[in-house]
């Protein structure tokens, strides 16, 4: 009896465990800096959309703001661009296409919902 007990606890302990980690991974994109941010923003941008991403695009501090380089499987260049130390929108070009401009946290709140 005490066995089953015991394995039972376990069982339930990593349901728990997993349900933590998939919600620490739900937050992890929030928790991040500024140009983790921006990254999963442009990204969500680009799969909303059902571009095929090659290379997602890597963020730099390029002193005024952040700058983000990729590209898709079609070989279509992904630059983003959030201009000032602490950016609160972001341009998204793809090829030389707006695909986005606007508030970096309203695609991250929108991506939220979509998972939530």
């Amino acid at each position: 009896m005490c066995r089953r007990v015991a394995i039972l606890g376990a069982a339930v302990a990593t349901a728990l465990l997993a349900g933590c980690a998939s919600q620490i991974a739900g937050l992890a994109p929030v928790a991040g800096d500024t140009r983790a941010a921006i990254r999963t923003a442009a990204i969500d941008v680009l799969l909303q959309q059902k571009l095929t991403i090659r290379l997602a695009p890597e963020c730099t501090d390029v002193g005024d703001g952040y700058s983000c380089v990729g590209s898709l499987t079609d070989g279509s260049a992904i630059v983003v661009s959030a201009p000032g130390a602490d950016p609160t929108t972001m341009t998204v070009l793809v090829g030389d296409v707006v695909a986005y401009e606007g508030s970096i946290q309203d695609v991250l709140d929108e991506a939220a919902r979509r998972t939530g």
